[in-house]
């Protein structure tokens, strides 16, 4: 099992945003929930219902739920595709939190998937996710590019990343599992490590105003060479994130990651005391906190 993730020293550029509480970021990690390609569902969902209890503080997994979410909101889930094949936990990661949305109370209708294996859909009955991009760009600052009419469909997204070293970002998770996922040139937007590109695209209100909830996929971390994961560079870690802010949870992502690489002998993604590019420009245009000391880390590991 992993130790205590290490709380680096602060990075004196990032100022934690005055007034309000710290950001949650819910870890929590069970060894038996993976044995490389294979998911045990059951031991999945108490992990799933243990994070929402813990990140909302509510006595029930259907008042966490309600916590995030509103009655009526069409529930758009944003999976990765990139590595589905070789990671394999999808299927039933998608399957395990699509039940407990549905057990808390909302129809399977209600709820998108995106980015899934297409068989997750026959089998939960889903709302198919509306395909293509919008005709005419969005501008979002550093550029402009074609939404996914997907956002036009959903009200709320739950960004389900994987969490994967990148050759360009240095990590990836919550942020550019929305920022690159959901607009039609990804390609474009890789320059300078993506910065500002991916903070920008977020910060949109077509993706920031719905945004409720980051679950991260750990249970297989890919720890080298990502973000398209080979056998040698996948560590079943068992693990997952869960937080409403998706800044802090790449900002813990990135010590996790780090943790296992130097389990396998490799050096960190960012030395200590910093942030990688895009998660501090994610920071800087207000999508949430970066810095350790705006941060409450809580381990709901039984």
């Amino acid at each position: 099992m992993l130790g205590p993730l290490n709380a680096w020293a602060t990075d004196p550029s990032l100022r934690v945003p005055p007034g309000g509480r710290a950001s949650r970021v819910v870890r929590i990690q069970n060894r038996y929930v993976v044995n490389g390609p294979e998911v045990h569902r059951a031991v999945f969902g108490e992990m799933l219902d243990r994070a929402m209890i813990a990140l909302t503080r509510k006595p029930t997994v259907e008042a966490a739920w309600r916590a995030v979410l509103r009655a009526d909101d069409v529930i758009g889930l944003k999976f990765n595709r990139s590595g589905q094949d070789a990671l394999h936990t999808t299927n039933v990661v998608a399957d395990v939190i699509i039940a407990s949305i549905v057990q808390a109370g909302w129809r399977a209708e209600q709820i998108v998937c995106i980015e899934a294996p297409p068989e997750v859909e026959g089998r939960n009955a889903t709302t198919p996710a509306a395909p293509g991009y919008q005709s005419e760009a969005t501008d979002f600052g550093s550029g402009s590019d074609n939404l996914a009419n997907v956002l036009e469909q959903v009200t709320a997204l739950i960004t389900v990343p994987y969490l994967k070293s990148h050759n360009i970002t240095g990590a990836t998770c919550c942020l550019k599992n929305l920022s690159h996922g959901l607009i039609k040139h990804p390609a474009k937007f890789h320059r300078n490590g993506c910065s500002p590109y991916i903070a920008d695209i977020v910060a949109l209100p077509q993706i920031r105003d719905k945004l409720r909830l980051c679950l991260v996929d750990a249970t297989r971390v890919v720890f080298d060479k990502g973000p398209e994961p080979s056998a040698d560079t996948i560590s079943d870690e068992g693990m997952l994130l869960a937080s409403v802010d998706p800044v802090a949870t790449d900002s813990v992502a990135t010590t996790i990651l780090n943790d296992v690489r130097l389990q396998n002998g490799l050096g960190p993604i960012i030395g200590r005391g910093e942030q990688l590019g895009y998660v501090r420009d994610a920071q800087g245009v207000g999508l949430g906190v970066a810095e350790w000391a705006g941060i409450d880390l809580v381990d709901a590991t039984p």
